[in-house]
């Protein structure tokens, strides 16, 4: 289970700080400089296995969560669905607490 505290605060600084990619496609496209991926919990599709692929090779970890991507929009407070978001900065902490699971 992800730290839902720690998961709001990296949201909350991404946003403000506006250090993040939004979308599948172009979260794979700026992977390398991401350091964290959020995920939204979807059906698996061709882009999800890039996206684990390209994580992979760039070494950045990628946090699922228990959240469709209408939720993970919401969150975010944009009015679609948000079915990955790339975060270029992220405190050693927050990343430490998301990953650890």
């Amino acid at each position: 289970m992800v730290d839902q505290q720690a998961l709001g605060r990296v949201l909350k600084e991404a946003m403000k700080g506006g250090k993040y990619t939004l979308g599948t496609k172009e979260v794979i496209s700026q992977m390398k400089t991401s350091k964290l991926v959020i995920a939204a919990k979807v059906p698996p599709s061709v882009q999800d296995g890039a996206l684990a692929e390209e994580a992979a090779k760039n070494k950045v970890p990628i946090v699922t969560i228990d959240k469709s991507s209408s939720q993970l929009g919401r969150m975010l407070g944009r009015p679609y669905r948000v079915a990955a978001m790339g975060i270029r900065v992220v405190a050693e902490s927050d990343l430490r607490l998301l990953t650890s699971v």
